[in-house]
């Protein structure tokens, strides 16, 4: 059968629509190229369908790519984010999809995935975990708690020295008890990010002491820390502002203080009035800043708020930003 002109030109008009469609959604395009070791930015594509993990948009606040919802014209901070959990909405955001470093906030990943471990059954928070070999660190002024070979101490205790103190040899030691080595725990820790949706982030270590190819966003971490918020036994461990940790060492008993790095439960800094704390996590490098992450419930509403502050300039600055952006609720 012959077709038409017009016949023919539609077929071949249709045809040119189809190869362009095919083009856009494979990738297949001679000027746009992907490095598989970075990020997907999509900032410049169009329509380009993006597969989340089933209900994220439902259960969490959708922050538009490279929003920039807010701006302080004097801020002491990279990157922020302040979100009402309970209307599910952004008081305010600053660079919500910039990459930064997590430094020790990366802990909170860590516990999701210590807990689910604890949740299979292939550990419990009771069993003694023995120090098999030396727990080491390539630079000075590492926080530690001093575990040594021949040390005994339970998941528990390892739990509250990793997020009240934030010692980074208990994230070692749980990696290795869990996965048998560090990088079997990252490859966990990975894998948890993308099912929570993480996928602007890359994880090397179990403790978050610098690496450049150590990083997140704070939406990001957002989406982590809501995880971690639903674990009863993290959010209990993040209740305490003192605690004495139990280890062994031999046929002695050592009973070892921890005080919380977060400067609202030590007293250090003036709790906001109006608000208590849930879970929260700090973080200090020399490339991250000082970092926090933390859930505030507000007792005149009852609302929920996550806020998080990166790469703030000093300490001091930290929390005078965080009170700052508290101020932007009403």
């Amino acid at each position: 059968m012959k077709c038409s002109n017009n016949t023919l030109k539609i077929r071949i008009a249709q045809l040119m629509i189809f190869v362009m469609l095919s083009t856009m959604l494979t990738g297949c395009n001679v000027i746009q190229t992907y490095d598989v070791d970075k990020p997907l930015s999509i900032s410049n594509l169009i329509n380009l369908p993006i597969v989340r993990p089933s209900g994220l948009a439902k259960e969490n606040v959708v922050i538009p790519y490279d929003a920039y919802v807010y701006d302080v014209p004097n801020k002491e901070y990279e990157a922020g984010l302040l979100i009402n959990e309970t209307k599910q909405d952004v008081v305010c955001a600053m660079n919500p999809h910039k990459r930064i470093y997590p430094a020790s906030m990366t802990k909170i990943l860590t516990g999701i995935v210590v807990m689910e471990a604890i949740e299979d059954g292939t550990i419990s928070l009771s069993e003694t975990v023995l120090v098999g070999k030396p727990i080491e660190f390539n630079e000075d002024n590492v926080g530690v708690l001093g575990l040594q070979t021949g040390d005994y101490i339970t998941i528990e205790e390892l739990l509250y020295g990793l997020l009240i103190s934030s010692y980074n040899d208990c994230a070692v030691l749980l990696a290795r008890r869990i996965s048998g080595s560090v990088s079997g725990f990252v490859d966990l820790m990975n894998a948890k990010a993308a099912e929570l949706g993480a996928t602007n982030s890359h994880f090397v270590n179990p403790h978050g002491l610098h690496d450049n190819n150590h990083y997140t966003t704070p939406y990001d971490l957002y989406l982590i820390f809501k995880e971690f918020l639903s674990k009863e036994t993290l959010v209990q461990i993040d209740s305490h502002s003192t605690y004495d940790l139990t280890m062994h060492r031999g046929d002695e008993k050592m009973v070892i203080p921890l005080m919380a790095t977060n400067a609202f439960l030590s007293n250090a800094i003036e709790m906001p009035t109006g608000y208590s704390i849930t879970g929260w996590k700090t973080g200090t490098t020399e490339k991250a800043g000082s970092c926090i992450i933390l859930e505030f419930l507000s007792e005149e509403s009852g609302e929920r708020f996550i806020c998080l502050v990166s790469n703030a300039k000093d300490h001091e600055a930290l929390y005078n930003n965080v009170e700052d952006m508290l101020k932007e609720i009403y």
